[in-house]
């Protein structure tokens, strides 16, 4: 009954001031498939809430998904939380040419890598990637008994998993490994089980993450950066985006904001103003995620402790200063 009785007074507002009708807009926030934009999207659902009075949505999806929502410009999403670039540009390139998506002037470095828990590294010498082929590496990673092994390479829709599957042919991993492609919290709980009886298993990885707050895994050396080496065209481009593709070198760390849709900047300034300056570290992202899926408290809980502590801060993400 009360939902009836703010629309019809939203509608009679409205007829005497149509710019008044925005306020009662719902903000939809993307969250990405992945721990730390799921728990960035409902940190700027709570302050957008309790510090604007705004309502709002959590929207779970793809990148595909999330993008293409921001793209058609109806509300459906509103909000990305988590952007990586370059990784995303696929999809996000064309946005920011057309004006259709901003980006936030703050934002935080994200890293990709190959990753093995280090008593992998110290118990069976896997250090590089090609290690991960070798005549020990091509023995341990057996995970289904198959007689070839298997390495991690992301989820569904991710940037990254697609920079995954080029690795795999470029560095020649294809030849004895098959990449596991499934959600991260399937993944995770493979991967703890294998920690728990110290088994072989070997994944991408990233920083912002637990993995990284307990310190207990090795980042496998790649040959370094470079460009000439480092040749990749989106899904998003091209059908044959992995023929066309080329990657022989580690990457380089990504720039990671948030981006919004620019109707935004009109409908809602001060949502558009805290999202341009919305900015945590990766350090402080991965310790936030360590509490919510290590000391298992709840992502409410933590969301709503942080904000109560860090109302300085958020005026000044607020306030632009």
């Amino acid at each position: 009954m009360r939902r009836t009785i703010t629309t019809v007074l939203v509608g009679v507002i409205a007829s005497f001031a149509p710019g008044l009708v925005h306020a009662q807009d719902v903000i939809r926030v993307g969250q990405p498939n992945w721990f730390a934009g799921e728990l960035i999207g409902q940190m700027l659902s709570t302050i957008m809430e309790e510090r604007l009075g705004v309502e709002t949505e959590l929207v779970s999806g793809t990148n595909p998904e999330l993008f293409a929502g921001i793209a058609a410009g109806d509300g459906s999403v509103d909000i990305h939380s988590d952007i990586w670039m370059p990784n995303h540009a696929g999809w996000v390139e064309p946005m920011l040419e057309s004006g259709d998506i901003v980006l936030s002037e703050a934002r935080y470095d994200g890293v990709d890598a190959l990753c093995v828990p280090r008593y992998v590294s110290d118990e069976y010498d896997i250090n590089t990637v090609q290690d991960l082929i070798s005549e020990r590496g091509r023995e341990i990673f057996d995970l289904d008994d198959d007689g070839r092994g298997e390495i991690w390479i992301g989820a569904e829709g991710w940037g990254s998993t697609e920079v995954m599957q080029v690795k795999m042919r470029d560095y020649g991993l294809d030849q004895h490994l098959d990449g596991m492609l499934m959600g991260e919290g399937e993944f995770q709980d493979i991967l703890f089980d294998r920690q728990a009886s110290r088994e072989p298993v070997a994944f991408y990885c990233y920083q912002p993450h637990v993995w990284f707050a307990l310190d207990y895994i090795t980042v496998l050396e790649e040959p370094p950066h470079d460009p000439a080496n480092y040749i990749k065209v989106s899904s998003a481009d091209s059908d044959t985006w992995l023929e066309d593709s080329r990657i022989e070198t580690a990457d380089l760390i990504k720039d990671v904001q948030v981006g919004f849709s620019s109707r935004l900047r009109d409908s809602h300034p001060q949502v558009a103003t805290l999202l341009s300056n919305f900015g945590l570290s990766g350090e402080e992202l991965t310790e936030l995620i360590f509490l919510v899926q290590v000391k298992e408290i709840g992502m409410d809980f933590v969301v709503d402790d942080w904000v109560a502590l860090n109302g300085d801060r958020i005026d000044a993400w607020l306030s632009g200063s």
